[in-house]
């Protein structure tokens, strides 16, 4: 009735990856139950090797000299080693890991959206990975963010010197323009973000924003005020480096560059649930365009209705959001949009309606141009990464 079940060889497959990571796990998991693996996780790297026979092996290479003999143990027996970290640029293994670039970019646009003019990126170490994270943010900041940076990677004497790292922080957050939003590398360094910013004094998110990377949910969740996070999409990055590691255990060559795998977007939370909005008459406009956004007044009509002149209504926007109205009410409705089209079942014809477009093709042009894509694509796009995260 059911067929003969065909045996098959299964493969043993060494896992040593540091950190532990959920996300990493779930996603070689996945790829190891259709493959039929067997998975050996080793949390001592001393005694990984010992007595282990297997096929290949998963690792995050960092630098750790014990890591380092393992896996360059590995590679001379003949295992086929794939790695699943930037962290060590010079290892010469077949690698993937997540898009720094394109999560530092998608952190600038984060705070671009929200109009912050004063920015700060967090690491409490430097090395190859917020080397490539902090450019690309950088690039995508209205202006240089400043750069907060405990130490190099390879200078361990005050890397955990949790005190000192604190009194530090705080003098920074303490000492740098309002409102201010900080990008930090990972979750680890938003959560030490946010005690120096509180125990400061300052209020999160309206002093403060921060932003962390990863998405590290238990972390993020339970601080005081929860962090919101890129979503560095681990569990693909997990399932793609199993897939490639299969590939080699059956003889295939190696990619001649680095796998990499984009972030699934950012995971909004209370820490960066804000709009860096100073100016009183520039929130009343706010107000006023939220509540029509499909029928919204003229900017004359609104200045009127705030009882200001149209001179006066710019220069507010410009000297506090570096918008004029009307650019900023076709901001507050591109992202309505994408609310809608992320979070609801409405076609883009009820979005356009509900926005006030004048038509169902003026819509789907202005959010082509807006965001690179036709409304119907970027949902399609924003679902699958949601469903990978």
């Amino acid at each position: 009735m059911f067929g003969k079940i065909r045996s098959m060889k299964m493969r043993s497959v060494l896992l040593l990856i540091t950190p532990s990571s959920p996300g990493r796990f779930a996603g070689i998991a996945r790829f190891a139950r259709s493959a039929s693996w067997h998975l050996t996780v080793a949390d001592r790297m001393t005694h990984a090797l010992d007595g282990w026979t297997g096929d290949g092996a998963l690792v995050t290479l960092r630098d750790d000299p014990a890591m380092e003999a393992c896996v360059n143990a590995l590679a001379e027996s003949g295992v086929p080693v794939v790695n699943l970290s930037f962290a060590r640029p010079d290892a010469k293994f077949p690698r993937v890991a997540g898009d720094n670039a394109a999560i530092g970019s998608l952190a600038a646009e984060h705070f671009r959206s929200r109009y912050f003019r004063n920015i700060a990126w967090f690491s409490s170490r430097w090395g190859y990975q917020q080397e490539l994270r902090f450019g690309a943010f950088a690039r995508g900041c209205k202006s240089p963010p400043a750069k907060w940076v405990w130490v190099s990677d390879r200078d361990r004497t005050k890397a955990d010197d949790w005190g000192s790292i604190s009194k530090w922080l705080a003098k920074n957050v303490k000492s740098s323009p309002k409102p201010l939003g900080v990008f930090c590398f990972d979750d680890s360094d938003a959560s030490r973000v946010e005690s120096a910013a509180l125990s400061s004094g300052l209020s999160i998110p309206s002093d403060v924003a921060i932003l962390g990377a990863g998405d590290d949910a238990p972390l993020c969740e339970s601080q005081i005020v929860p962090i919101s996070s890129v979503r560095h999409n681990l569990s693909r990055i997990g399932y793609a480096g199993a897939a490639l590691l299969e590939r080699l255990m059956d003889g295939g060559d190696p990619p001649e560059n680095p796998i990499v795998v984009r972030p699934a977007g950012i995971a909004e939370r209370l820490s960066t649930d804000t709009l860096a909005i100073s100016a009183p008459l520039v929130m009343k406009a706010r107000a006023v365009y939220m509540k029509r956004l499909d029928n919204p007044p003229s900017t004359e009509m609104l200045a009127e209705r705030l009882g200001v002149s149209r001179p006066t209504l710019d220069r507010a926007f410009n000297a506090d959001i570096g918008l004029p109205p009307a650019k900023f009410l076709a901001r507050l409705r591109l992202e309505e949009a994408k609310r809608l089209l992320r979070d609801t079942d409405m076609t883009a014809s009820q979005i356009s309606s509900a926005l006030g477009y004048c038509n169902g093709a003026y819509f789907s042009n202005a959010f082509r141009r807006a965001m690179g894509a036709s409304p119907k694509e970027w949902r399609r796009c924003a679902a699958a990464e949601n469903a990978t995260a």
